[in-house]
């Protein structure tokens, strides 16, 4: 009985974790690293297991940097059945082919330059053909539920809050008369977000892996986020600018409607256009906008006083040249745009155009990894590269932490607090959050801690 710690273990993304028991190996999630190009070149090519000798994956949530790298796996031999929550399963159908659609253009604009260097021709991760094969092995459930995915090994099913159909896993391993319950806590949400409901006990366990992106940060409370981002638009629009909001397309953009709305619906800032201009955002939504059953009850409330996702103010960017009339447009407006990170998509395209145009706010809703564009911007650079050139940001920058879907240091101790495992591991984390809150767990007596890196393993 071993845990792998095979990704996502120091970093915060690339979330790889192997269970082996029974002669059988059960992958909890297959994410993409990302970062530094050459590491995310490393780690992603090279996984470190066999997924020919694979026979189970169970997958968290639908979050690139836990599913985006399932293709590569069954382009290298894996055939098996994938276990994700109906809504997770849904929306890989997005995200999946999409992920493989930037592999190819990213392959296709990197071997113009090669040929004409006379290097060797570069091949994308993984195509298109390999996520629809992909797709073939999903197996939905509800939460709740509980399967065996192997012999000896079972996973309960607990909504994790994080985003749409994220879930936490309760899983028992037996052999040879042992048992042991391992709790999977990455990654965790936070109490009271819109939409969707809060993150369920599991119950007292043995072994608690749990994330620990905000291990040594404190979150503003979710009831300032109406406050803060109305702050922002208002002074924003009285100096007739454009607020650019760099949105994970899966959750974050649909959480950004909702507090919109909440803001026109109350009258507390002037009724802008809002254009979300990511085709990718736009296809969730519609998912989002069919998933009541995963919903909460402040969102069935605000959905059935006023319209959210299909209100008058917004508009889905459709095509290319769409996309270019609105960069181009002036007037104040409000742009949610993908990635997140400000790594590619159309942001880059409204940030070339803005971030020098001091009447123009970038509004960072979400978590920014080392060596990104947006954690450059969030970090205060007076100068940034996009798409290969320098640009002066004169742009203003607001940082508004109150929107992260990860829980922070205090929801984390409250979490361990509650389940009581004799053992913690910390994953999903970097070096500093990591070792803070590993001491904080510490502090407070609640059994041993540990920090594993890439590649280690642990009996049970």
């Amino acid at each position: 009985m071993e845990i792998h710690f095979l990704g996502g273990a120091d970093t915060v993304t690339g979330s790889q974790h192997l269970i082996e028991a029974n002669g059988q190996r059960l992958l909890r999630d297959c994410g993409l690293f990302q970062g530094k190009r050459k590491l995310a070149k490393t780690y992603n090519r090279e996984l470190l297991f066999n997924p020919e000798q694979l026979d189970c994956l169970l997958l968290s949530h639908a979050h690139i940097d836990h599913c985006g790298n399932i293709p590569s796996a069954v382009a290298q031999g894996y055939d098996g059945p994938i276990h994700a929550t109906t809504a997770t399963a849904k929306l890989c159908e997005i995200m999946l082919q999409d992920a493989a659609k930037i592999q190819e253009q990213d392959a296709e604009y990197l071997n113009q330059k090669s040929s004409r260097r006379g290097y060797p021709p570069v091949e994308p991760l993984y195509r298109i053909e390999d996520a629809l094969a992909a797709l073939k092995l999903f197996r939905g459930h509800h939460y709740g539920s509980e399967q065996e995915l192997i012999p000896g090994v079972t996973s309960q099913s607990l909504e994790a809050g994080h985003i749409l159909g994220s879930e936490l896993s309760v899983i028992t391993v037996e052999e040879k008369g042992r048992k042991v319950r391992v709790g999977f806590a990455v990654d965790l949400g936070r109490e009271g977000l819109p939409i969707i409901r809060d993150p369920e006990q599991m119950g007292e366990i043995d072994i608690l892996v749990m994330e620990s992106t905000y291990g040594n940060r404190l979150h503003g409370d979710i009831r300032d986020a109406d406050t803060s981002l109305g702050e922002v638009i208002r002074r924003t629009v009285e100096r007739r600018g454009k607020v650019l909001i760099p949105s994970f397309a899966l959750e974050r953009t649909q959480e950004v409607l909702y507090h919109i709305a909440t803001l026109y619906r109350n009258g507390d800032v002037p009724q802008v256009p809002v254009y979300v201009d990511s085709p990718m955002a736009t296809a969730v939504t519609r998912i989002f906008a069919r998933s009541p059953k995963y919903m909460d009850e402040e969102f069935k409330d605000l959905r059935e006083t006023g319209r959210i996702f299909e209100a008058d103010w917004v508009n889905f960017v459709g095509s290319v040249k769409e996309s270019k009339e609105l960069t181009a447009a002036n007037g104040p407006c409000i742009v949610v745009s993908a990635s997140g990170m400000c790594e590619h998509g159309r942001i880059l395209h409204h940030l070339k155009a803005g971030i020098s145009d001091p009447n123009t706010t970038v509004v960072i809703v979400g978590y920014q990894a080392e060596h990104t564009l947006g954690r450059r911007l969030v970090e205060g650079r007076e100068e940034v590269r996009i798409f290969g050139e320098k640009y002066e940001r004169k742009a203003e920058i607001a940082d508004l932490d109150a929107f992260s879907a990860h829980a922070d240091r205090n929801d984390l101790i409250k979490y361990v607090r509650a389940v009581r495992p004799k053992q913690t591991y910390l994953v999903h984390g970097e070096q500093k959050p990591r070792e803070a809150l590993a001491q904080a767990i510490r502090d407070e007596g609640l059994g041993e801690v540990f920090l594993p890196r890439r590649g280690d393993t642990v009996k049970l």
